[in-house]
């Protein structure tokens, strides 16, 4: 089914290329990368990812798109009628991120229309930004932070003189892509255990009541573009609702059983504010969100030998609001180095004001990100000797709970549209924060893209 799902849409596109060539622009780029890991195992995996992205346009209407076709270099042969299955030697994934029409001076005039496949970036930050909310993360890849899925959205951008109005109506809702293993980053330790069919998961109906609605107002200041934004949506990683289990001995909690969980998307209001601009030939930038969430509990329910009754307890896990903040700078040097740095609190998976023994939610942490880039040979090579985070839960004992990556890299472009990237990831870490659980996987990488 998905084979004749795929090659029906590449009909589609081949029927619409070949009917409007002259409308029809083509773009996009291959990238194939190399990753040793230095691990006990010394382990290599590799991957390439075909980007195609069409683009028309016919009157006051344009009509854009990006197509990703993933090849996965590692076979997932687990049984012998694999060995006879192209998909499962050679495993492949389409995935469309966007696909949308656009309608200027629709539907009244100084009022542009989008409807489809969508991604919606607000916020002014660089790879992270606390106001961008609209679009679900994707964190196959949780090293390659600050990717979105595309949201299927109705958006209004209206300029009425000098304002920027800016409404996003998303009907439906679309968690997280999140990276294999996922139960064991994102779940109580205790429940990581469980298997995939002891775990239900529930997704938000397709009703009115469901739906997501944004809001965004931008002009500019005194030379600074400002912004302020409101959405009324979901979160896109997923909630422990209920944990069911049985106490084999009361007297024992280490023979406590696990037998069923159920994960749940609560609601959640956030409140943006933003600006960007320069200031002395530095660029500047800074915003704000404040979440305003739904109450969540979760009721934990323990069967105990007869004739006791079951132990029932529920703890509410977020119901306070909290606030993430970003402050940034960069600036270009007479010679071509760009510098960047930016001071994050809060970074996009994490979700409460502190810790709470038991919830799947990460408290927010202070983050330092930097980048140092010096472009040689007339651009054709650029050496980034700096690049990564520094992360802090507590200050008050940073040697138990902090995290530092550095990622530093060389990219060479031989000729017009190629370039070739070395590059290393080095992760230290102590204490029990997400990137705690990468810190195992330092690598060494080789990526060449080709971009047409």
């Amino acid at each position: 089914m998905k084979r004749l799902t795929v090659t029906l849409l590449l009909l589609l596109l081949l029927a619409a290329l070949a009917t409007s060539a002259s409308a029809m622009e083509w773009q996009g780029n291959f990238i194939s990368d190399y990753h040793f890991q230095f691990n006990e195992k010394q382990e290599f995996s590799s991957g390439s990812r075909l980007t195609l992205q069409p683009a028309a346009r016919l009157g006051p209407a344009r009509f854009t798109g990006e197509l990703c076709l993933d090849l996965q270099g590692r076979p997932v042969v687990a049984s012998p009628s694999g060995l006879s299955a192209y998909q499962q030697i050679f495993p492949w994934e389409l995935e469309v991120r966007e696909a949308y029409v656009e309608i200027y001076d629709f539907p009244l005039n100084r009022m542009d229309f989008r409807a489809g496949r969508q991604l919606i970036p607000w916020g002014a930050g660089d790879l992270v930004s606390p106001t961008d909310n609209i679009n679900p993360q994707d964190l196959v890849d949780f090293k390659d932070f600050g990717r979105r899925l595309g949201s299927d959205a109705l958006q209004f951008i209206w300029y009425p003189g000098s304002l920027t109005v800016t409404a996003v109506f998303i009907p439906v809702f679309t968690p997280a892509r999140l990276p294999a293993g996922w139960m064991e980053l994102f779940l109580p330790p205790e429940l990581a255990g469980l298997s995939e069919e002891a775990i239900q998961v529930s997704l938000p109906a397709t009703t009115l009541s469901d739906s997501a609605f944004g809001l965004k107002l931008a002009g500019r200041l005194g030379g600074f573009d400002l912004s302020l934004s409101y959405l009324d949506g979901r979160y896109d990683l997923p909630v422990l609702e209920t944990v069911q289990g049985e106490l084999v001995d009361p007297m024992n909690p280490a023979s406590r059983k696990w037998k069923e969980a159920s994960l749940i998307f609560p609601r959640r209001r956030v409140l943006g504010v933003e600006f960007s601009g320069e200031a002395g030939g530095v660029g500047v930038w800074a915003e704000a969100a404040v979440f305003f969430p739904d109450k969540v509990s979760t009721r934990t329910k323990l069967e105990l030998p007869p004739p006791l009754p079951p132990y029932i307890d529920e703890t509410v896990v977020l119901s306070d609001a909290y606030t993430k903040y970003l402050v940034g700078a960069d600036y270009n040097f007479p010679d071509g180095t760009y510098f960047n740095l930016q001071f994050l609190h809060g970074f996009p998976h994490e979700r409460a004001g502190k810790k709470i023994e038991g919830s799947s939610f990460f408290a927010l942490e202070d983050y330092l990100l930097f980048a140092l880039e010096k472009p040689l040979l007339n651009g054709r090579v650029t050496i980034v000797p700096l690049a990564g985070l520094f992360a802090v839960q507590d200050f008050k004992a940073i040697s138990q709970n902090y995290a530092v990556v550095l990622a530093p890299e060389v990219r060479w472009s031989p000729v017009d549209g190629a370039e070739f990237t070395l590059g290393v990831n080095w992760m230290e870490a102590a204490g029990d924060s997400l990137f705690s659980s990468f810190r195992d996987q330092d690598e060494l990488y080789l990526k060449i893209k080709y971009s047409f």
